[in-house]
């Protein structure tokens, strides 16, 4: 089914000090194929390429602000988006990720085509366009890359193997040739930990592993890390 990307007119102005460093926020609504509403957040300033931000459990769309900040001064348009079940993806109070089955987690790819989607259709072509996603959204992205082949590079952090039933390991092991993923974990969070040291060994060629010690899960590593996100962005196109 046609997604469909509806447009919403309120534009938010986010200030850093000067009218140069200013980013200019846009809250849009996303339709998915199978009719749900997705809110996100899109920045851009006239960039050239775009990363799109799929957030941990239980978090939103928020938990990317200063990445997002960051990727705006390396020269990425962004969007972030509240999965199904979270923020104001709810459907006015009728989704609830505490309450999801496996199916419904696995159900959040489509919020993902619907962000990629979105993406295309602002001009972006596939060749310029990043995944980057914490937890299972780390997940999310890795399945997404294989099934757009033209997309180079998705940057995972603390993925795990096997979250609600979103698998990385086959995903990782069949990745196009011109791909590659950037797995990021901390050695406190000792699954995801784990998870990393296999699907690197799994794919070595086309995997980046970059580990922390003592930094937490998912975007509270780039919390907690000043200098994370400058490193992880040494890798992407």
């Amino acid at each position: 089914m046609k997604l469909f990307v509806i447009f919403l007119t309120l534009i938010f102005v986010i200030g850093a000090g000067c009218a140069q460093n200013k980013t200019m926020s846009e809250r849009i609504i996303l339709k998915t194929s199978d009719e749900i509403n997705i809110i996100g957040t899109y920045r851009n300033t006239n960039q050239e390429k775009i990363a799109l931000l799929f957030h941990m459990m239980p978090a939103t769309k928020e938990s990317w602000e200063s990445f997002a900040e960051k990727l705006s001064k390396y020269g990425y348009a962004s969007l972030a988006i509240d999965e199904r079940g979270h923020g104001e993806s709810t459907m006015n109070g009728e989704l609830n990720y505490k309450n999801f089955s496996d199916a419904q987690q696995q159900a959040k790819r489509l919020d993902v085509e619907a962000a990629i989607a979105f993406a295309k259709e602002k001009g972006f072509e596939e060749n310029r366009i990043v995944l980057i996603g914490a937890s299972i959204g780390a997940n999310l992205a890795i399945q997404a890359l294989v099934e757009h082949k033209n997309i180079s590079t998705a940057v995972v952090l603390s993925p795990g193997l096997d979250y609600h039933g979103v698998l990385t390991a086959p995903a990782i092991q069949n990745l196009g040739g011109n791909q590659k993923v950037i797995l990021v974990a901390s050695d406190d969070d000792s699954e995801s930990f784990e998870s990393v040291q296999v699907l690197h060994k799994k794919n070595p060629e086309q995997t980046i592993l970059i580990e922390r010690s003592g930094i937490g899960h998912g975007t509270q590593m780039t919390d907690h890390d000043n200098g994370l996100i400058e490193e992880i962005l040494k890798y992407i196109p």
